[in-house]
């Protein structure tokens, strides 16, 4: 039976368009030369310690480990995931040829493998299992412990009930990293299922977190802003902030961002929250704002940073629409 690998495209899934558009998966840590001659995990590590002197030994421990399977262990025909944050989806593919070293590559990307994707599924289709499973930060693993339900998926066939435990991947000083990771897929998770209007609300709540006066615009047609914020408690001061809030999978289009830059006078600023992200030619057009004017965009991920670093000077309504609690973790 082929074995199941999550590849990860950079934090967030940047990457994740161009992996599939490219055929490919890929791999950094930095290491700008081919790997395909180094044959024990030693050898591995070795290489990343001479390349990273100050990065401390389970890093390196790690690092080595996900590059020797990404180069050795993973195999023509296995099955290849590949997590995209923004739109809570995640990439099927299979792997179609061995490693390949290519210099060429933008980035810290170098390291690649052939890929036949095949489809993208919603998050919400894996079991929680096998969500918390994808979600961690480790750059490649393997999801083995859920292959009858990940190949059902993939085949289209009907899920078996999964009553498994998720394994241990990589040391303990991975762990830190993996619960703060699983944590915001859970938020994610409990955003994408709330009332769009509750979110336009929660997004003014965080705004008026960070000091300003926010309040969200009443019901109806918004003419492309859903939420208006001011440095004053009576919007005499500029600029103003209008926030268009786009709470889909979807990502927003150029065409969403045209529509909103066009509410906008100078001085006005505007802050656009989607939390399916943006395509490519969107987050153009937002660079290209009339002169006078602003618009900053914000996604799914990074609006989730932004509340749990806000989270505590919130207002307990707010809090009740996400209730999170604060953990400490020893860490080295």
């Amino acid at each position: 039976m082929r074995n199941i690998w999550v590849v990860r495209a950079g934090g967030g899934g940047v990457y994740a368009d161009r992996f599939e558009e490219a055929g490919i998966a890929a791999i950094g840590f930095s290491i700008r030369k081919d790997l395909s001659q180094l044959k024990s995990r030693d050898a591995f590590l070795s290489e990343l310690a001479r390349e990273h002197p100050n990065m401390k030994k389970g890093r390196l421990i790690n690092g080595a480990s996900q590059l020797y399977r990404f180069v050795h262990e993973i195999r023509e025909g296995d099955l290849i995931l590949t997590p995209v944050t923004d739109t809570r989806e995640i990439l099927f593919g299979t792997c179609a040829g061995p490693y390949r070293y290519d210099p060429r590559r933008d980035g810290d990307l170098p390291h690649t493998r052939p890929i036949n994707w095949t489809k993208r599924i919603s998050r919400d289709e894996l079991t929680g299992p096998a969500k918390n499973s994808a979600g961690s930060t480790l750059t490649l693993f393997s999801m083995n412990d859920h292959q009858d339900e990940i190949e059902a998926v993939a085949s289209g066939r009907e899920r078996p009930v999964s009553l498994g435990a998720e394994a241990d991947e990589g040391s303990g000083f991975q762990f830190y990293e993996d619960v703060q990771s699983k944590a915001e897929e859970q938020i994610s998770d409990r955003i994408a299922h709330m009332d769009p209007f509750d979110f336009e609300e929660l997004v003014a709540a965080l705004l008026r977190s960070m000091g300003y006066f926010a309040r969200r615009t009443e019901k109806g047609p918004d003419r492309g802003v859903d939420v208006v914020a001011t440095s004053d408690a009576l919007g005499l001061d500029s600029p103003r902030i209008k926030v268009q809030v786009k709470h889909r999978s979807q990502r927003a289009s150029v065409g969403d961002m045209r529509n909103f830059i066009a509410t906008l006078r100078s001085p006005d600023r505007g802050l656009f929250v989607s939390t399916g992200g943006f395509t490519r030619e969107a987050l153009y057009e937002a660079d290209r704002t009339p002169q006078g004017t602003s618009v900053t965009t914000l996604k799914g991920d990074e609006f989730i940073e932004l509340l749990m670093e806000h989270y505590e000077r919130m207002e307990p309504e707010a809090r009740a629409m996400i209730p999170l609690k604060r953990v400490f973790i020893p860490i080295d």
